[in-house]
């Protein structure tokens, strides 16, 4: 094998038929150079059906000031192709342009199926070419409805819509021939709610809790809690695998179980009766061969199925029941007697259309080690896993035939909110069990019904949630606010399922839009979360009401009240999707949509301009989840988001050139601001309503306070901070991060910092103090031990502290803002983000009366920076003089600050 040296050389020399002759200089060797290739935010993905992919990579420099000026990308339908320079899908030439994300594919027309093998070298600002990239690609899915031969099937043709009862999981099997081995071979599945695919005994793929849910199909919506009008579309996801290896030549068997999931999910009744149908799958196997022959297994009525194996009951919220007495041995061997199956029935499709999953999928993550065992009676025990959770337990155990062994999952705080699962002993020797259709939300797992005593070893918890990648990583002295981030990432990850953020991993476990929202921006500084927003924010194109524009509070819908700003995350996050990746294309798939949000808000104001409407017999909230009962008038904050949501809806529209648009979203802001001021500002005692800290945050964050009126309501904000609430928290889920940037921005960061700080009631500090290990849904601990939507607080964290900042007029981070606030409570901070152009981190500390500042910046990335200090003379960078330091320029200073600008690089300031 090459190594890379030698592999980027010869790649460099190599040529093309197009135009990959170029001059002798392109060849010099420069020191950046294209890695980490990614397809529509995927590395290699398989199955997509995006035709016009977008193409990313990052640049990697050792020195500083480097900069992309030109890329050229080559593509072609096959590795050996491309290697040998026979380009046949697309030579962009070279191009010039400092993009290295979000670079779209023009060349030929992609097929279902299509392969494309890609690479991509840059010039940098020197003029000098790197070598050419490792290879990457990608794999079209099946593009058109045509491609799918197979047909859905199921064990029983419809679900009856009046009873909750669901039935033992099927289990569907078929055998079949290959007369010689295959070169290759991909399964597309989708099997509703979830599937469990196997070739030949083993299971493909890593993913549980497949595929990702969506809007599935009709349904019959009855008994709701909340109202609802269904105007939506439906979509279901399949999933593509290459299973070339899993096949051999002669007999093969596949095999499918599938779980009711969100499809026919029947076991909590409490929003209404939300399911749509009972299990169904489709499955499309392709088989090629050397000579280019093609031979497919497909799903249809040729296939057998079971219903009486050992996974009697699976649901969501409840468990499974799993009776291993039934389990059928060898059901997955080729030579298997199925004669007691029965025929698989053809069922109705679904009626959404059937695309790619293209986001992230659930896996099992991490498994945790009890750290305690008791047994709180014969027979009864209790595992303790130390740390609150999502996922489940994997038993093992020993005992007579037919008896039943429970395990309850408890969370903290005592709730088990119905989780249980059962599982009735074979009798053999040790026996594992593990479930997989279901998840539960707990630390702790109580075990009963066991013949033998149990020990540590007898149990081991399994993490389970959407994969995403950490981004980034903060760290400092003050060891409080290290468990606070510690517990947001453990709410966050314990509510992404299914590709949808839920509010909890228990009671509810759905993808509230208002939590969703809160939180999306922390949640980008801790994980890659493009996938997954790209994904869910198309949940909410797919929910909203297409006659009135009303977005639900839960996405996809299953219920669940709220008010408008649950709705406003479908502009809040394309936005921060815009801002952090440099997502361009998000804006406009969805402009349409967005529109239509900010459309519907100002047709639910009353005469005075205020938001004080929703859907017909809705409750319209507004601020949620404060410390006591909500005071902060619900117009008030209603009126104050669709205010947000239009100055946003305006710098959108600026960005899509849309200057007609954007007058008007600025006019309906301005139109929101004036009604919110006109109603609610007391210009008297410089506070808005009650003048508690949320009346007052919401209008300073959303910029609507008239700029006489600023200094004296902010002034009032910290006047009831430090008086009225005693240096703590009187917000809740929305107004919470928000009173962090006011203060901030404000001048107060010490003032956020003690908000932080706090180990009394109402803090992070509190729960810490009283043994959590995630985020609480309300400060006093009622309710859940494990939402996410606090989380928010997290981005004060990376933003504030270490200083990390993206650039609204360069997004995503072609230009940085680094501004930290070196805090005297604080002997050094610690951040690191990766964005979308490479890493940034930002690391001070304090050395004697010197602070020492190490920043990095990426290649292609520029960044401004924000000192402490008054005087350049005092400054150092890599041991000289301010003045002399090679990449830095000043840029002012005064009020305490230093401001310089650079390039990419690594930089040490040294501040006297």
């Amino acid at each position: 094998m090459l190594s890379r040296r030698t592999f980027l050389k010869t790649a460099a020399l190599a040529t093309t038929k197009s135009r990959l002759a170029t001059s002798q200089q392109d060849h010099e060797a420069t020191q950046a150079g294209p890695t980490h290739l990614t397809v529509e935010y995927l590395r290699n993905p398989l199955g997509i059906d995006v035709r016009r992919p977008r193409l990313a990579w990052l640049l990697e420099a050792s020195r500083r000031g480097v900069r992309q000026v030109a890329y050229q990308v080559i593509a072609a339908s096959s590795r050996d192709l491309l290697l040998s320079g026979k380009v046949d899908l697309w030579d962009s030439g070279k191009v010039v342009s400092e993009d290295c994300a979000h670079v779209v594919y023009v060349g030929r027309e992609l097929r279902s199926r299509q392969s494309g093998y890609w690479r991509v070298r840059i010039w940098d600002q020197d003029g000098r070419a790197s070598g050419w990239s490792k290879p990457a690609f990608w794999e079209m899915g099946l593009l058109e409805k045509g491609g799918w031969t197979a047909k859905w099937m199921g064990a029983s043709p419809e679900a009856s819509l009046d009873h909750t009862y669901t039935g033992r999981a099927p289990f569907f099997r078929k055998t079949f021939m290959l007369s010689r081995p295959v070169s290759s071979a991909r399964a597309y599945i989708c099997g509703l709610g979830f599937y469990e695919l196997h070739l030949n005994g083993k299971k493909v793929g890593d993913h549980v809790l497949s595929p990702n849910q969506t809007n599935y199909d009709r349904r019959s919506l009855r008994n709701l809690l909340y109202p609802f009008r269904d105007h939506t579309r439906t979509r279901v996801l399949y999933v593509t695998y290459d299973v070339t290896t899993y096949l051999q030549h002669g007999s093969n068997v596949v095999g499918i179980v599938l779980g009711n999931g969100w499809y026919n999910q029947r076991d909590r009744l409490a929003e209404g009766m939300m399911w749509y149908d009972s299990p169904r799958v489709i499955f499309q196997m392709e088989c090629r061969f050397v000579e280019g022959a093609v031979e497919s297994v497909v799903s249809d009525e040729a296939w057998r199925v079971s219903t009486s194996g050992p996974i009697i009951h699976n649901g969501i919220f409840t468990g499974e029941d799993y009776d291993a007495r039934l389990e059928m041995s060898g059901w997955l061997d080729p030579e298997y007697d199925d004669a007691a199956w029965t025929q698989a029935e053809a069922v109705r499709p679904p009626t959404g259309d059937t695309e790619a999953q293209m986001s992230i999928p659930d896996r099992i993550v991490q498994t945790l080690q009890p750290v305690s065992v008791t047994s709180t009676q014969p027979g009864t025990y209790r595992f303790d896993l130390g740390q609150n959770l999502a996922g489940w337990a994997c038993l093992k155990v020993h005992g007579s035939r037919g008896r039943r062994v429970t395990l309850r999952f408890i969370e903290e705080g005592g709730m088990d909110y119905g989780q249980a699962d059962s599982y009735v002993l074979k009798g053999t020797d040790v026996e594992f069990y593990e479930p997989r259709f279901t998840w539960h939300g707990f630390r702790y797992v109580e075990v009963r019904g066991g013949q033998e005593a149990l020990t540590a070893a007898s149990l081991e918890g399994r993490v389970v949630h959407s994969d995403v990648e950490r981004a980034g990583n903060f760290e400092c002295s003050n060891a409080l606010f290290n468990r606070i981030l510690h517990n947001a990432r453990w709410s966050q990850l314990s509510n992404m399922h299914c590709g949808v953020p839920s509010d909890c991993p228990h009671r509810e476990r759905l993808g509230y839009t208002g939590d969703g929202q809160a939180d999306a921006e922390s949640a980008i500084f801790n994980f890659d979360m493009a996938a997954f927003y790209t994904k869910w924010v198309k949940d909410m194109a797919d929910a909203q009401n297409s006659e009135t524009g009303f977005v639900p509070h839960t996405v996809p819908f299953e219920g669940g009240g709220g008010g408008p700003p649950w709705g406003c995350a479908y502009v809040i996050i394309p936005w921060l999707m815009y801002l952090y990746y440099g997502d361009r294309r998000i804006l406009e798939d969805h402009y349409a949509g967005m529109t239509r949000w900010i459309e519907y808000l100002s047709k639910s104001t009353d005469a005075k301009g205020l938001v004080v409407r929703e859907e017909p017999g809705s409750w319209c909230l507004g601020e949620w989840a404060t410390p006591g009962p909500v005071t902060v008038p619900k117009p008030l904050v209603n009126t104050c988001y669709f205010a947000h949501v239009s100055r946003l809806m305006a710098r959108i529209a600026g960005v899509l050139a849309r200057g007609e648009d954007a007058q008007h979203f600025a006019t309906s802001a301005h139109s929101a601001a004036t009604a919110v001021n006109r109603e609610f500002l007391d210009e008297r005692s410089g506070q808005y309503s009650d003048g508690r800290q949320g009346a007052n945050v919401f209008p300073l964050a959303f910029g609507l306070v008239p700029r006489k009126h600023v200094t004296a309501v902010f002034n009032r904000l910290v006047e009831i901070i430090l008086q009225d609430d005693q240096g703590h928290f009187d917000t809740g889920m929305y107004g919470t991060p928000l009173i962090l940037d006011v203060l901030t921005s404000g001048g107060r960061v010490d003032l956020a910092y003690r908000l932080m700080n706090q180990l009394t009631y109402p803090s992070y500090g509190f729960e810490i103090s009283q043994g959590a290990t995630a985020l609480w849904e309300n400060w006093d601990g009622r309710g859940s031990h494990n939402h996410a939507m606090y989380g928010s607080a997290a981005r004060w964290f990376y933003k504030a502290l270490a200083g990390i900042t993206p650039d609204p007029t360069q997004p995503g981070f072609k230009h940085v803002i680094i501004r930290p606030h070196a805090l005297k409570e604080l002997g050094y901070v610690r951040a690191h983000y990766d964005s979308v152009r490479g890493r940034i981190e930002s690391h001070w500390r304090r050395e004697g009366a010197k602070l020492v500042a190490d920043l990095e910046i990426p290649a292609g990335t520029t960044a401004t920076v924000f000192l402490p200090g008054d005087d350049p003379g005092k400054i150092k960078e890599s041991g000289k003089p301010f003045a002399k330091a090679k990449g830095v320029k000043l840029a002012g200073a005064s009020s305490g600050q230093v401001v310089c600008t650079t390039g990419s690089g690594h930089y040490r300031f040294e501040i006297l």
